[in-house]
């Protein structure tokens, strides 16, 4: 009898990790990191306000990760500079079941941040108003560039429109000096840590983080830092979800 308890005392470890195991081989954590196109959704037909809806949809994320303030999240605000919020994003938080996390800092810390960017750029135009000027023309030759460029919903979320984006920021960062890039870095840290957070306090949960196409690239690496094996390649996704038969479905 006691041979046979030792036996069974010896396998129950086993038999719960292959329990375990089963478990979160069955599980759907998948986390995709996309980029929305702000206002360039509506010149942009590769992936219009309809493919972005079918990359949401198709997904079925249980938890949404937004380039939002709480405030915008809590209230469903007007988000000026993003209209894919009200136009798919709001209405698609009515109609299904998602936990939806704001990615932006909001009260004192918003107010903070977006003034010292503002006065780094306020800063540039009285010291510097051709270097201003050429940034303002530069930001949209960008657009223009890549609207040239995106031909597939994928292509909006690859390598190459994040070398792009990062160019232009580049450009910012040398022309309006270490001020605007100090409160480039604040804002960024803020959503990192919120990314982290959202992946780090969902396992077993499928997660979406909907950034822009600027820093898509950059959303997603904080999200494989935090847990690689989950991540899910956003221009396969994209392209397959938000193809045009995908998106006439939804």
């Amino acid at each position: 009898m006691r041979n046979m308890y030792s036996a069974l005392l010896f396998a129950l470890p086993v038999l719960l990790l292959w329990i375990g195991s089963i478990k979160a081989f069955g599980a759907d954590d998948r986390v995709v990191v996309i980029g929305a196109l702000q206002g360039l959704h509506d010149r942009e037909p590769a992936f219009d306000y309809d493919r972005l809806r079918s990359a949401i949809v198709e997904f079925r994320p249980d938890v949404l990760v937004l380039e939002v303030r709480p405030d915008e999240l809590a209230e469903k605000k007007p988000t000026p500079g993003r209209p894919e919020y009200p136009a798919v994003i709001w209405p698609l938080l009515a109609e299904m079941r998602i936990n939806a996390v704001a990615m932006e800092p909001g009260g004192d810390l918003y107010e903070e941040i977006t003034r010292q960017a503002g006065a780094a750029f306020a800063a540039l135009k009285q010291r510097n108003p051709i270097g201003a000027a050429a940034l303002t023309r530069l930001d949209e030759a960008t657009d223009e560039a890549l609207l040239a460029y995106w031909q597939q919903p994928g292509q909006i979320q690859d390598e190459k429109t994040a070398a792009v984006a990062y160019g232009l920021q580049s450009a910012q960062f040398a022309l309006a000096g270490p001020d605007f890039a100090a409160a480039q870095a604040r804002w960024d840290g803020y959503m990192a840590s919120q990314v982290r957070k959202a992946v780090r306090d969902h396992p077993g949960k499928r997660i979406m983080v909907v950034g822009s196409y600027s820093n898509r690239a950059m959303l997603e690496r904080v999200a494989r830092e935090q847990s690689s094996q989950r991540i899910v390649d956003a221009e396969a996704w994209v392209g397959k979800a938000a193809a045009p038969s995908a998106a006439s479905a939804n």
